[in-house]
């Protein structure tokens, strides 16, 4: 192989130097060479825009000034450890931003020896950071939830459910993973479900749905469903969620006020009652109905009222006739 003439070599590696130096300007990972004294020596752009510090205040003070406090301890061990000789992988820890906030950076780092230096790459994670904390805030509010939240494919299908489902229908998560949700309708029972997940798949939500499910005991309950489309980051439709409320004391409550609502009217329908006035005959004591007929009052009472009419005498009565009553008590007999 011929040898390079020097000069081609020399604009051989100044083509190699210009190309590192646009891809240490132009990438958006943060690029650093560090001095044995903790001093940046080296910055890429990457950090400016990260951190929001200027380049000359990012390479005039030791990096540890820049760690927010409870992150300063063990940074500065793991700076140590690189320092004599190992090498870091995936060290997470917090810089704070020039407006005060702070900024997750994930680093890799090794050192050169013979320069004294140590070359490190870090990764702005922040926003992954936020996300993982969201995340485990919603999985801490499903998993403490009393409702069942139940996740499935666009076909039906168990992709996760929380523990209040595992207590509400009885079956343990890992027993109806990846099977239907069918499994939870009763034989015979005419749901729609299908039509509901071919509304999720056009966007729509279904709101406080009641039907009835199964447990795995073969009990029937009574559930309130609200179903809502999932999407993925670029807003596709990838699945639906289900909330399930057991409304079972609910319903049941429910049927027995209306039962006793049911027996209540059945009572006041019977009872007959007399209101309003009542035209009665001076003479002969006649009681005149709605439709201007005359009846005896002793059939009227019958005809309006629950009461029986019994015979009997008023005092009056017997006084002026001498008459006994049929009411009265035999004497000593109270």
């Amino acid at each position: 192989m011929t040898p390079q003439p020097p000069q081609r070599r020399t604009r051989s590696r100044r083509s190699e130097d210009i190309e590192r130096e646009r891809l240490f300007e132009l990438t958006r990972d943060l690029l650093c060479v560090v001095a044995y004294d903790g001093v940046f020596r080296q910055i890429n752009p990457a950090f400016e825009r990260a951190l929001g510090h200027s380049v000359e205040e990012l390479t005039t003070h030791p990096f540890i000034e820049f760690v927010i406090q409870e992150d300063r301890e063990r940074s500065m061990a793991e700076f140590m450890r690189v320092r004599d000789g190992a090498e870091t992988l995936t060290f997470e820890n917090r810089f704070l931003h020039a407006d005060g906030s702070y900024r997750w950076l994930q680093w890799n780092a090794t050192r050169d020896e013979e320069r004294g230096v140590i070359y490190a790459v870090a990764r702005d994670i922040t926003e992954r950071k936020t996300q993982d904390a969201e995340l485990a805030q919603l999985a801490s509010l499903v998993e403490s939830s009393h409702d069942a939240i139940i996740r499935m494919s666009l076909h039906g299908v168990v992709e996760s459910w929380n523990s209040a489902a595992e207590e509400i229908f009885g079956y343990p998560a890992h027993e109806v993973q990846d099977k239907p949700m069918s499994l939870l309708i009763p034989p015979g029972h005419v749901d729609h479900l299908p039509q509901i997940l071919d509304g999720i798949r056009r966007g729509q939500k279904i709101s406080h749905y009641d039907t009835i499910r199964r447990r795995k005991d073969g009990t029937v309950i009574n559930v309130s469903l609200t179903l809502s489309p999932v999407r993925d980051a670029a807003g596709e439709i990838v699945g639906a969620s289900a909330i399930a409320r057991d409304i079972t004391e609910r319903k049941t409550a429910e049927s027995e006020r209306l039962s006793l609502m049911q027996k209540l009217e059945h009572a006041l329908a019977r009872t007959k009652r007399m209101t309003g006035g009542l035209p009665v005959c001076t003479s002969c004591k006649r009681v005149r109905d709605e439709r201007g007929y005359w009846h005896d009052v002793m059939e009227y009472i019958g005809d309006h009222s629950d009461a029986q009419p019994i015979p009997a005498l008023c005092e009056d009565c017997v006084e002026r006739s001498g008459a006994t009553d049929p009411m009265a008590e035999p004497p000593g007999s109270a």
